[in-house]
């Protein structure tokens, strides 16, 4: 904790309540909360009081004070305990804020790395039985790809390639494509889970995780700093958080670890300017997976668009 942002005080539960020596009545537990700090880091642990300027925190072993000054908000933890729900190859859940290093620990293990002829990218597993969400380019003339997977393990990561995933469903427009992969023998899937990019406002803080330029597990932060950028045909979130080459494909988190878009294209040589596909458009996207169904007998993978009709030729005697 950074004492020149918080100003924090460490003092024993006693000093909170009071110094009386007699023995305190008993009373309803502190209730558990997340205090979130400006400098984007946060606390978790009951709240013994609030002051008009001041937070104290029990965190086990001794109590910290935090100014209000340094306080972003309070999160009732208990509030949010995780409710999972599955829907066929993707599943939701109301998470709890964390920490960036929190979340990216809890979460990374569902980011994998994708590898074609044409080059790499990234993207992310989103059901147990091997269903992985990447942006269209990076598979575009694809039917075949192979995806890494970082399994967890004593020394860190393991790292474990899949041969020949098959590309099952495309949307070029959108920009995304769906995988399927069969699970290796003896290992579990870590997929991630899908956010409502509806709530999502700019400001707020998210980050990625991918393969930029083959470099593994790399993650970046930044802000939302346009919720609606119309780019492509459709909107957008224009973000300042750093993607290059290799992060097509992969997760943008927000602070709870959910997916609230897929990280999509930027402008070479130019810093925080990057977009992402909102998640919205992933969940119709997986929802409708069967109208995109790749299908390598017809070129254009079922979408064709009729040209217009042209100007009726007025009669001569109109001219």
């Amino acid at each position: 904790m950074s004492l020149a942002i918080a100003s924090v005080c460490f003092l024993t539960a006693q000093a909170v309540a009071g110094s009386d020596s007699a023995p305190a009545p008993a009373v309803a537990p502190a209730p558990l909360q997340r205090v979130h700090l400006a400098d984007g880091r946060s606390v978790t642990g009951p709240v013994l009081k609030t002051t008009a300027d001041a937070v104290w925190v029990d965190l086990g072993f001794d109590v910290l004070r935090i100014p209000l000054a340094s306080v972003v908000r309070q999160e009732d933890v208990a509030a949010r305990a995780t409710e999972v729900t599955v829907e066929d190859v993707f599943r939701q859940a109301a998470l709890p804020e964390r920490s960036i290093a929190e979340g990216a620990a809890a979460v990374e293990a569902g980011v994998v790395k994708i590898e074609s002829a044409a080059g790499q990218g990234s993207g992310f597993v989103t059901s147990e039985d091997g269903y992985v969400v990447t942006n269209f380019h990076v598979v575009d003339g694809e039917t075949e790809v192979d995806v890494t997977l970082y399994l967890k393990s004593r020394n860190g990561y393991d790292l474990k390639t899949v041969r020949k995933v098959k590309v099952i469903a495309t949307n070029p427009h959108l920009d995304l494509a769906l995988l399927k992969m069969d699970p290796p023998q003896g290992v579990s899937l870590t997929p991630v889970y899908l956010g409502d990019s509806d709530d999502v406002k700019v400001g707020d803080r998210v980050y990625a995780i991918g393969t930029p330029i083959g470099l593994e597990r790399t993650v970046s932060n930044g802000i939302v700093s346009v919720d609606n950028r119309t780019f492509s045909g459709f909107t957008h979130f224009q973000i300042t958080t750093p993607i290059n080459p290799g992060n097509s494909g992969g997760p943008l988190f927000n602070l709870r670890g959910e997916v609230v878009g897929v990280n999509s294209s930027g402008f070479i040589g130019l810093q925080g300017l990057n977009f992402a596909i909102p998640s919205r458009h992933v969940i119709d996207f997986l929802r409708d997976r069967a109208a995109w169904a790749l299908d390598t007998s017809r070129p254009e993978f079922g979408v064709h668009y009729l040209p217009a009709p042209h100007k009726p030729t007025a009669p001569a005697a109109d001219r």
